[in-house]
């Protein structure tokens, strides 16, 4: 599976999850507008530092704009250099380069025939309030694209940051390999099965769990380091690995009748992938709500240091001019207008 499958690592924290799987084996393409933070990447063997770049600092309009001004180049990197059936995107929602970039090169990279999942994460609620805006901003756009395959939402809510990005990669990998460690009398899953189902459009998420009943991988499915599922039962594909006494009938039941499943039996630990979910209306509306509850206090705060306490017409010798001096229209101001002031 590691020669099917690839990554586009986009920023910071899209390195650091894509560092993750390079160690085990995988081609990963780190894209970024700040070479600071490719730097951090030691050992990487693919980085891209977008012309002009200098970091967005949380500006997705920079990084949008870096993007497009650049995409012949970031496109033939990609060409020459990952080559997958299938890509994932990783990006943080929340960032700049990742949240601006991420959506519309995924986009872009779709239009050109790829078969493009993505793998992103949202915001801490400690987090601030741009952070949440730009996450907002992101999932709009992401959501509106119809042409991805499955879309790995991490939550930062739920724990520490590299810990979660490190069980996240485990039980991805973990899942990659049922083909070849788990074979059973009672049906075996193929590599086919595991590209269709990390290809199915929606929201996914994969656990392992060294479950003995169905109650226990359930519980891992619905507390979790992802996003949580939405309650509709909408779901495409159901794919696991399963141990012990853990059913498919009964993760139907919990999760909703999928399209299809595939099963497998071993006697170690489950593993369960499920795709082609709603995405996470309830806990993106957490977002939304953090933005607009602080709205008015951040408007307030904003137009609080384009104030000035100073007292007007200071200079009452004005007063005593003949003629009053008519104003001119203001123009743009140069450098050296700006500081020909102070002379």
């Amino acid at each position: 599976m590691k020669s099917k499958i690839a990554f586009v690592a986009v920023g910071q924290a899209g390195g650091n999850i894509g560092q993750l799987f390079e160690q085990k084996g995988f081609n990963v393409l780190y894209v970024n507008t700040s070479q600071e933070d490719l730097d951090t990447l030691e050992k990487a063997k693919f980085k891209y530092h977008i012309p002009n770049g200098e970091g967005c600092n949380k500006d997705r309009r920079k990084a949008k704009q870096l993007i497009m001004d650049d995409f012949d180049n970031i496109a033939e990197e990609i060409e020459t250099k990952i080559k997958a059936d299938l890509i994932f995107t990783i990006f943080a929602s929340g960032g700049g380069t990742g949240s601006g970039a991420g959506p519309m090169l995924t986009d872009l990279l779709i239009d050109e025939g790829r078969m493009i999942g993505t793998i992103t994460i949202i915001p801490d609620t400690e987090e601030s309030v741009k952070s949440h805006i730009n996450s907002y901003e992101c999932f709009s756009e992401l959501t509106e694209i119809s042409g991805t395959a499955a879309c790995f939402i991490l939550d930062n809510k739920s724990g520490d940051k590299l810990e979660l990005n490190k069980e996240f990669a485990e039980s991805f990998c973990s899942f990659l390999d049922i083909p070849e460690k788990h074979k059973s009398v009672k049906g075996n899953i193929d590599k086919a099965e595991i590209e269709e189902t990390l290809k199915a459009h929606g929201m996914a998420l994969v656990v392992r769990q060294k479950a003995t009943e169905s109650a226990e991988i359930i519980k891992a499915i619905k507390d979790n380091h992802f996003a949580p599922i939405e309650a509709d039962r909408a779901v495409k594909y159901i794919t696991a690995s399963m141990s012990g006494g853990v059913r498919m009938s009964d993760l139907e039941k919990a999760v909703g009748t999928p399209i299809d499943n595939f099963q497998t039996f071993n006697d170690e630990e489950t593993i369960c992938c499920i795709s082609g979910l709603t995405f996470p209306q309830s806990r993106l509306d957490v977002v939304y709500n953090k933005v607009s509850d602080n709205e008015e206090t951040i408007k307030k705060n904003l137009a609080a240091t384009r104030e000035t306490g100073m007292k007007k017409g200071v200079n009452f010798l004005d007063d005593l001019e003949p003629v009053q001096r008519k104003a001119e229209p203001k123009k743009p101001q140069s450098k050296r207008d700006i500081m020909s002031k102070y002379l």
